[in-house]
């Protein structure tokens, strides 16, 4: 099994048992996109890029403020300065999200998260292009606010995501606005 198999099993260790003891727990699904503002050395590569994400949500209906939450993101980022290429962070993430307010119409929460991270970096030096890629354990921790938006059920969220690499770290800041179904 590689490594990144090795991710993904862990992180759905860490979730299928709170969704096999929730007793009729409401599932839900949702997109989110937006901006994400790389930091730290990462930042000092790579200009800001974009963020888009898939999410499936679960409530469970014996904790009222504690919900759970699967992402699968992307964020994208293009070199600074006279570099042809690019940047890309595919992530699987496990998150537990606290409600912190179950009053009025804007509801805020905190999230944190651990997951399995791709990253690959390309670029292309003359004719050729060159690439490389790797597998990392990252977490993320944040927050957003939920509310209702022309009928739909919305949030908008900002958290801060760290990649463990071999000799240092890939962090960034992805600022989104999602949809949740």
């Amino acid at each position: 099994m590689n490594r990144f198999s090795k991710y993904v099993a862990a992180a759905a260790l860490m979730v299928v048992p709170s969704m096999l003891s929730a007793q009729a727990s409401a599932v839900g699904f949702g997109i989110s996109g937006g901006l994400s503002v790389p930091t730290g050395d990462f930042g000092d590569a790579v200009d800001a890029g974009y963020s888009i994400a898939g999410h499936v949500f679960l409530k469970p209906a014996s904790m009222k403020s504690l919900r759970f939450r699967g992402d699968v993101s992307f964020d994208s980022y293009a070199y600074k300065g006279n570099i042809d290429g690019d940047a890309r962070v595919l992530g699987f993430i496990g998150n537990a999200l606290l409600d912190l307010s179950t009053n009025g119409g804007v509801k805020p929460y905190v999230l944190g998260g651990l997951g399995a991270f791709n990253t690959k970096a390309s670029t292309k030096v003359g004719s050729v292009n060159v690439s490389s890629s790797d597998t990392n354990v990252g977490i993320q921790i944040g927050g957003g606010l939920n509310f209702q938006l022309s009928g739909f059920s919305t949030f908008l969220e900002a958290k801060y995501v760290n990649v463990f690499t071999e000799n240092n770290s890939t962090g960034y800041i992805p600022i989104t606005f999602g949809i949740r179904f």
